[in-house]
């Protein structure tokens, strides 16, 4: 959450963001989500930060695509709403950005898939 620092002569310098530790928000995941999650009871809330950051890991055989988006929650509606999505084209490791999370519960959905096998594992850190 943001402070504000303020200098010797009692003027504020400006926010001060603070981040949290990763932590795991999916591991192990080999197949396409074949639906949305069911609530959201495995999302990533974001309450009371702007950022979260996806720290997923890749790993396969013969991956020649695999797609993801991130879900945003309506609680009023209890439904998930498609937010941005991205397309990886090879294993390894990679971050993804949510900048305007803002207090949204987040889920990151595995959509489709092209290769032979992948796992996937994702972290998250919110600042």
């Amino acid at each position: 959450m943001a402070n504000v620092r303020i200098d010797q002569n009692g003027i504020p310098k400006g926010p001060v963001y603070e981040g949290t530790a990763p932590a795991l928000h999916r591991s192990g995941v080999t197949s396409v989500d074949a639906a949305d999650p069911g609530d959201a009871s495995g999302a990533v809330d974001c309450q009371g930060y702007e950022q979260c950051r996806f720290d997923v890991t890749i790993t396969g055989t013969a991956l020649n695509s695999l797609d993801v988006q991130v879900l945003l929650w309506n609680p009023r509606q209890s439904l998930w709403f498609g937010g941005a999505s991205k397309r990886f084209t090879a294993t390894g490791r990679c971050a993804l950005a949510v900048p305007d999370a803002r207090g949204s519960l987040l889920y990151l959905k595995v959509t489709a898939f092209s290769g032979t096998s992948f796992s996937l594992s994702a972290d998250y850190i919110l600042s």
